[in-house]
């Protein structure tokens, strides 16, 4: 449905059901790149059909068809996977030099992908393989290289990070791409565009790193109790969980569970018990209860 078509006969509904009727716009009209919903979009036809014959009653009979429809698909999302939450802890923001630390974990089918910043910022994102999944044979070294795409996406081209990542190979393709190297992908990885034309996710990224000669990608030991790696490893296991184990809690429940731990770390991490043995066994203790959790 366009969008003057829609607004149009919405316009014709009584108030109390044009309203309702507004707030499904987004996921009824047509749009090239928008979140369009075919059955959602389909009730909400019939609504309108039904309430330009005069029919008022089939008229909210339908719009409540189209109002459960897209509420189960939107639970359903929810629950299947989290698509990307960028989250931030306010006590921190603006603090400099900033650090930042990626990680991925992968199980199976399922992954999920991390990121946090000393200046507070956070972000996790599940990840599940199909048999249209572009990863290839390499999916946990491209994992890691989603996750450290996803911090991208909260960082402007011209600001200068140190850039922490436990994988080897994963730090020679960043530093080849922020070269301007040869734009080599992982073996397997799919290169074909996505749809409407849009590059895959890893080329972007390799452009994007070309263009942030700011970022220094620097060597951490994973799991060895550096609290900025071990916090993005634990972001990316909460994603990982959520997306294989969808009751475990609701998708708001994560995202406050989350903000709290990021808040905990980045505290030790800020009050100066940085690295060490207490703040490695303080770390790998409060990892080791989150994954209990």
């Amino acid at each position: 449905m366009a969008p003057d078509e829609f607004d149009a006969c919405a316009g014709r509904l009584p108030p109390r059901l044009a309203g309702r009727a507004r707030a499904l716009r987004g996921h009824v009209v047509y749009s090239p790149a928008g979140p369009r919903r075919r059955s959602v979009s389909e009730a909400m036809a019939l609504a309108f059909d039904a309430a330009h014959v005069g029919d008022l009653a089939a008229a909210e009979s339908m719009l409540a068809r189209a109002e459960a429809l897209d509420a189960e698909i939107s639970a359903r999302r929810a629950a299947r996977t989290l698509s990307g939450h960028h989250g931030r802890v306010q006590r921190w923001s603006g603090t400099t030099p900033l650090v930042a630390a990626t990680d991925a974990s992968v199980k199976g089918r399922h992954a999920g992908m991390g990121y946090v910043t000393s200046d507070g910022r956070w972000g996790m994102r599940s990840w599940g393989s199909s048999a249209h999944d572009p990863s290839g044979p390499s999916r946990v070294l491209v994992q890691e290289l989603r996750a450290v795409a996803l911090l991208l996406q909260v960082l402007a081209a011209d600001t200068p990070a140190v850039l922490l990542v436990d994988s080897a190979v994963a730090r020679r393709y960043l530093r080849l791409w922020q070269s301007g190297g040869t734009p080599e992908l992982p073996a397997g990885y799919d290169a074909a565009p996505r749809r409407a034309g849009r590059l895959p996710s890893l080329v972007r990224l390799g452009q994007a790193m070309a263009e942030r000669p700011g970022i220094q990608v620097t060597a951490v030991k994973g799991h060895s109790g550096h609290l900025l790696n071990e916090t993005a490893d634990s972001l990316a296991g909460m994603a990982r969980r959520r997306l294989a184990d969808p009751g475990a809690r609701s998708t708001s429940e994560l995202i406050e569970h989350a903000d709290g731990f990021v808040a905990s770390f980045l505290g030790q991490w800020h009050s100066g018990t940085r690295t060490g043995p207490d703040a490695q066994t303080r770390a790998q203790r409060d990892w080791q209860k989150q994954k209990r959790a």
